[in-house]
This record gives C-alpha cells, structure tokens and sequence, in this order.
C-alpha cells in the first residue's frame, strides 16, 4: 500500500468517524424528551443565551460588511472590465480603418508603378 493510499485511507477513517458521531447527535437531538410526553423540536431545545445572540449578530454583521466591500471591489472590476471592452472595440475600428486606408494607398501605389 502506498503512502497516498495510507493517507486516503485514514482521511476516510476519520471522516466516517466524524459523520458517525454526527448521527448520533442528530439522532440525539431529534428523540422525544424522556421527561415529558411530547416531541420538542431541536430548535426549541437549542434557543441561545442572550450572549450567544449577541456575537451571532456581530458575526452576521462581520459577513454582510465582507459581502458589501466584496460587492463594491466587483462592480468596480466590471467597470474597468467594460472600459476596456470599449478600448478594445474602438481600437479594433481605428485598426480596421486603417487596414482600409492602407489598401487604398497601396492599390493606389501599384496602380501608378504599372504607368
């Protein structure tokens, strides 16, 4: 067995392990409460403290920051992108006029050398 086969499989070891665990905790978290009769819900049985509300928000807030700055980094991109289309475009026309006024001069060039 090679070292990337010994890797792989350990890799795969350790994230059946992880996903077993994960089961169980599911499992766990989805069973009817023992001291009562009805079904609660992992979502009741989870509410956060008020701490635990706070740092979420920070957290969100963190990310949409992110988002936002990554969003404005992207839109100035895409103008430089779109200014440079238009660069490109009119310097294709610039080069196609010339190419048209280069055979003009040259048929014109030929045209005098045959007399």
């Amino acid at each position: 067995m090679t070292n990337k086969e010994t890797k792989k499989d350990h890799i795969l070891a350790t994230l059946l392990t992880q996903l077993d665990l994960v089961t169980k905790k599911i499992m766990e978290l989805e069973a009817p409460d023992k001291n009562k009769d009805r079904y609660i819900p992992p979502q009741e049985r989870m509410k956060p403290n008020a701490n635990e509300g706070v740092q979420i928000a920070e957290i969100l807030s963190l990310i949409l920051h992110k988002v936002e700055s990554h969003d404005k980094v992207l839109n100035e991109i895409k103008e430089k992108v779109s200014m440079l289309n238009e660069i490109t475009a009119s310097h294709f026309i610039s080069i196609q006029l010339l190419e048209t006024q280069m055979g003009h001069v040259l048929s014109r060039l030929h045209s005098t050398n045959q007399y």
